[in-house]
């Protein structure tokens, strides 16, 4: 079922009509950073932050934690924005493929899995913390790379 929701997800996403919003969450504990794997397109097989669309009528903070939530197990509350990405992608005619605007929140954890790893779940294929001066060594979205370069995390 939930395979199912996120194919008519893609298939709204792929080639729009519009822009699409998504969020992110950056789950920092000890100079460590949350990262999950990402099971669907786009960026299916690449590391990137928890995170997934906004629904309609929710609030981009609400979707954030539950993203994280979903994807990871971790109750969080967001505490600033860290930064908005474009993601627009092009397929090889040069028609945009994928076109989204990322708003990425910094969280802290509010259940009591503080010192528990994160489970992945929901379309995260893997999930876990990443040291700062490991990042670099993972295959990363590029939206995630331009983002950890303006906060000046692992690069």
């Amino acid at each position: 079922m939930a395979e199912e929701k996120e194919i008519k997800l893609f298939e709204l996403r792929h080639y729009p009509m519009f822009p699409h919003i998504g969020v992110g969450i950056l789950l920092i504990r000890d100079n460590h950073l949350l990262l999950i794997k990402r099971k669907y397109n786009p960026d299916a097989g690449f590391w990137s932050i928890p995170g997934g669309h906004l629904d309609l009528g929710e609030r981009v903070e609400v979707a954030a934690e539950r993203e994280a939530f979903e994807e990871t197990g971790f109750k969080v509350k967001v505490t600033k924005l860290a930064g908005i990405i474009n993601k627009i992608m092009y397929d090889d005619g040069g028609k945009i493929e994928f076109h989204y605007v990322l708003l990425n929140y910094f969280v802290d954890q509010t259940n009591n899995k503080i010192n528990q790893p994160p489970i992945a779940a929901d379309d995260a294929l893997a999930a876990k913390f990443v040291p700062f001066d490991e990042i670099k060594n993972y295959v990363l979205t590029e939206s995630l790379i331009e983002l950890l370069k303006k906060l000046k995390i692992g690069f």
